[in-house]
């Protein structure tokens, strides 16, 4: 697994490389932050995860870790930020995969609600400086990230809504 970078304090604002999705669902932000930082919680509702081990298993502060298997790629990852119900941002620490030489996700989850409606918009976020070889990988990789989040933040509200 290569080591990356670890990234500076603005570097989801100023990435050379950025891909975004959000959706927004009929939930609180409470019920989401819940099974967001719920790392054993992973499995059931993001694409292709075959398994998610945090320490501490439930995220609590910036600092903690796990290790992430999505279909052939694993990730190392550290909490950067959490402010719960509002914000969750972790680092790349390691990948399996030379895409970039340093990554960073954040999730934002923002209050749309309207008209008596609770609801929530989840936006993800995803930061990379791509590594000089990537070239061509970079369009696909963006695009598969995007959708798997894209469909992952879907599941996760039916996995929260199944809860209730």
């Amino acid at each position: 697994m290569a080591q990356l970078h670890p990234i500076p304090p603005d570097f989801l604002d100023d990435a050379p490389h950025l891909v975004t999705t959000s959706v927004d669902v009929p939930a609180t932000r409470d019920e989401l932050w819940a099974a967001i930082v719920d790392n054993a919680t992973w499995t059931e509702w993001f694409v292709d995860c075959r398994s998610c081990v945090g320490s501490p298993p439930v995220w609590q502060a910036a600092g903690n870790t796990r290790t992430i298997s999505v279909g052939r790629l694993v990730v190392e990852e550290i909490a950067a930020e959490l402010r719960p119900g509002e914000r969750w941002v972790m680092a790349v620490t390691r990948l399996n995969l030379p895409i970039a030489s340093s990554m960073a996700e954040s999730l934002d989850l923002v209050d749309t609600s309207r008209d008596g409606e609770t609801r929530t918009e989840l936006r993800w976020t995803g930061a990379l400086a791509p590594r000089r070889l990537t070239g061509a990988l970079l369009g696909p990789v963006s695009a598969r990230m995007a959708d798997a989040w894209g469909q992952s933040l879907e599941n996760l509200y039916d996995f929260v809504s199944a809860r209730r």
